[in-house]
């Protein structure tokens, strides 16, 4: 084996992020290594600029790195390479985390850290030698079982890797505007949404001073942006301010940007340093405004934290790229509304609206996988930008399109105006960008609602038997809904009274005399305080039946698990095939109408066939 060819597979869509390639450092990283060992290494990003594949045709090996939302690009490269028998080792956070899907498309998958097992998997094959032993590889043995031999412990050292060599990345010098450089590894925070902690541990390492400023002696040499792509620059705040100082001793004339937390704000010393140094943006994961959110993700900041960073990062002239995600169990539509009015009103520079998304390796992806709340698992998706779950309080498709919309109230014509008036081009040019790729979003929404409608309607007829379409080839012959409020406190009794009152059905609450129509619906709620209760449950439905035995000659029951009061209004209205607006709308007036308090709640469904 001699030519060992890298690829980074292209991101599905375009968004913000997309208005500058930043580039991830792996697959040039790892070429650097191999080819320091004698092997003719190539990169190909397919972000920068699309791959001349004539120049793999050589390759003995094909390495191809994807995180989640490039999985199925990558998943496509390597059944390319697959037709011509070449070999593929797939690498990168969503092969580390689901090695078995990747071996369907791959002969080979590295796992965490790359660095040393590559080069051992190189070696054992060149030599001939069986592959059990090294750490951290996935394989298919000659018997196409699937192996996965033990983790690989975290590098140590950073400063053993070389410097990354940019000229291997195919047409780098005409592309790239931005150099990537990484001065640590890890972060000592624990997200619940972010894969670094799995990937890279809790544990913070970093190069030293001298080795980081001799990479970017190099990048200033090429006069590129520099991006430090740290998942938190400033984790260990003596170090950074070191490593600031140094810079500005040094006379390194760099413009660059990273990534911080909000806690930056509490050091002025820190903030100042970094305007000294060239720091012209920082991006800062806000995450939410909803206090309860910022709990739930295990952030570590409060609302107050945000206002008082965006205030002093403003006051030293460096720019906020803030990022936000949406969607957690505690927010519905008004926390994305009032997120985006928070943003313009503090004159954050640019922001990133994103949908929480449970990428695998994270707990976020357990719990939903666990609870049967992924819709899908259609990667390319899985961007942080399309709702792929279901979420508490609000539907998949209202979370995706309100998030879309909160962007195109950020990125508004008076806003790029401004920009424009104040002869800042390059945040006008962000504007306009930001504006076009959120109107392709929605121009392309209608289809994605469409395929979130249908996977979540073709779940819900699994769960209830396809009771739905029964009840949707009746409904002209009942319109008649049985509410059976005996495990319901007059509050919720009242909800529920609103609630299916909005539905256009008439509505029958614990009536002694009522007539029953064919194929009538009867519904019993379970409150969170009885759910668990199953005695006190059962008996509630027994009394009801012993009640109107005369009435219900023969019935079809359904119990259907809700994780919120607005799922469960949900289902029932999926069950009736009303539409989303006006179960949203019918929800909204029952909640107004018991001053705004939600409860939990779970539900019974009997259909009825007199």
């Amino acid at each position: 084996m001699k030519n060992i060819y890298f690829i980074e597979a292209k991101s599905p869509g375009a968004h913000i992020f997309s208005f500058t390639a930043l580039p991830r450092l792996g697959s040039i990283l790892l070429a650097t290594i191999l080819k320091n060992h004698g092997y003719n290494t190539k990169v190909f990003i397919e972000d920068l600029v699309a791959p001349d594949w004539k120049q793999t045709e050589d390759a003995d090996m094909i390495c191809i790195s994807a995180i989640s939302a490039t999985a199925t690009r990558a998943f496509q490269i390597a059944e390319k390479f697959n037709k011509l028998g070449i070999p593929v080792a797939l690498g990168g956070v969503h092969s580390t985390f689901l090695p078995d899907e990747s071996l369907l498309y791959a002969d080979y998958v590295v796992r965490g850290e790359g660095e040393e097992t590559l080069i051992e998997l190189l070696d054992h094959l060149k030599a001939g030698k069986p592959l059990d032993s090294i750490k951290g590889l996935s394989f298919k043995n000659s018997k196409h079982e699937i192996v996965h031999n033990p983790p690989r412990e975290l590098l140590k050292d950073l400063n053993e890797a070389p410097m990354p060599d940019f000229s291997l990345v195919y047409k780098w010098a005409e592309t790239a505007k931005v150099t990537p450089v990484a001065t640590s590894r890890g972060c000592p925070f624990a997200c619940r949404f972010c894969s670094v902690i799995p990937m890279f541990g809790r544990e913070y390492r970093f190069k030293s001073i001298d080795r980081i400023l001799e990479e970017l002696r190099a990048a200033s040499i090429q006069k590129n942006h520099v991006f430090f792509i740290d998942d938190n620059f400033a984790a260990n705040k003596k170090r950074t301010k070191t490593l600031l100082q140094a810079i500005i001793d040094n006379n390194l004339k760099i413009e660059w940007s990273a990534q911080v937390r909000t806690d930056v704000a509490k050091d002025t010393e820190l903030l100042d340093l970094m305007k000294k140094a060239g720091c012209f943006a920082v991006y800062i994961g806000f995450e939410s405004i909803n206090p309860a959110t910022l709990s739930l993700y295990n952030k570590g900041q409060g609302l107050g934290d945000i206002e008082n960073s965006i205030r002093a990062v403003k006051k030293n002239s460096i720019r906020i790229h803030g990022m936000f995600v949406l969607g957690s169990d505690t927010d519905d539509i008004e926390t994305i509304r009032n997120t985006a009015t928070f943003a313009k009103k503090l004159d954050i520079d640019s922001i990133q609206f994103m949908i929480l998304t449970p990428l695998p390796g994270t707990p976020v992806f357990e719990e939903l996988k666990s609870s049967g709340r992924l819709i899908h698992t259609d990667w390319s998706k899985y961007d942080a930008h399309h709702a792929v779950f279901e979420p508490k309080l609000m539907t998949a498709f209202e979370l995706h399109i309100e998030t879309l919309k909160a962007m195109g109230r950020f990125y508004s014509w008076p806003a790029i105006f401004r920009n424009l008036s104040q002869f800042d081009f390059f945040y006008a040019v962000v504007g306009l960008y930001g504006k076009r790729s959120i109107r392709k979003a929605l121009a392309e929404t209608k289809i994605y609602v469409e395929q979130l409608k249908d996977a979540i309607s073709a779940e819900f007829d699994r769960k209830t038997g396809k009771l739905r379409q029964f009840i949707q080839q009746r409904q002209g012959k009942s319109k008649n809904i049985i509410l059976n409020t005996a495990a319901l406190e007059k509050n919720e009794s009242t909800f529920f009274s609103i609630y299916l009152s909005y539905l256009d059905k008439e509505l029958i609450i614990d009536k002694e005399d009522f007539k029953v129509q064919k194929n009538t619906l009867a519904i019993t709620p379970f409150v969170e305080r009885i759910k668990s209760r199953q005695h006190q449950s059962m008996q509630i439905l027994s009394e009801f039946y012993e009640k109107h035995k005369d009435k219900l000659a023969s019935t079809k029951v359904i119990n259907i698990e809700s994780i919120s009061l607005f799922k469960t209004c949900e289902n029932i209205g999926l069950l009736l095939n009303i539409k989303s607006k006006q179960i949203r709308r019918a929800y909204e007036q029952a909640l107004k109408g018991i001053g705004g308090n939600a409860f939990e709640c779970n539900l019974v469904l009997v259909m009825v066939k007199k």
